[in-house]
């Protein structure tokens, strides 16, 4: 995957396929320290394996299928820019999975257009209360799906439109980091 936004997403649907009803997001940039750090974290049913399993890509639970490249492929994107990834439980009740890498690192993917991956997850999943946090060294942009819905009309509570609302926000989130990471 050639963009960080494609990553998120992968994790992104393993929460939903966790049952997760939450899911929070956090890019977080530190210029200072030369970090770059995405968090995804649900409150799905937890990992059932494993660490070592679910970052080995000859192993999968997904029915029908005989490898999972995704978690593997996310490491391999934050090692190749001098970072890591971890798996931990999450405050949330499920599943954290923590990305750093170093942000001026040449090898270091871009970020890609997150608020289209993310305003799609929104889209096609309007149950799903997600949660996006930007930090840049400045104030935080925090985007909640929850809160979102409540500043639309009744009437005007469908998928499509809040998806166009949370694509406005997260985008507006974003502009205030340095490089757009």
């Amino acid at each position: 995957m050639r963009e960080l936004s494609l990553h998120i997403l992968d994790v992104i649907e393993n929460s939903i396929r966790a049952g997760a009803s939450i899911i929070s997001v956090g890019i977080v940039e530190d210029v200072a320290g030369d970090v770059l750090e995405i968090t995804v974290e649900d409150n799905g049913s937890g990992l059932n394996i494993p660490v070592e399993d679910a970052l080995d890509p000859f192993h999968t639970t997904k029915d029908g299928k005989r490898i999972g490249l995704g978690l593997s492929l996310f490491q391999a994107a934050a090692e190749q820019a001098g970072g890591a990834l971890t798996i931990d439980k999450s405050d949330l009740g499920g599943v954290a999975v923590k990305v750093t890498m170093s942000l001026s690192n040449i090898d270091r993917r871009p970020l890609g257009d997150l608020a289209a991956t993310l305003s799609s997850v929104v889209c096609t999943n309007p149950d799903l209360d997600l949660w996006c946090r930007f930090s840049s060294g400045g104030p935080e942009c925090v985007v909640r799906v929850s809160d979102v819905a409540r500043e639309l009309q009744v009437n005007e509570r469908c998928g499509l439109a809040i998806a166009r609302r949370v694509s406005e926000k997260i985008r507006n989130g974003l502009a205030g980091m340095s490089g757009r990471s």
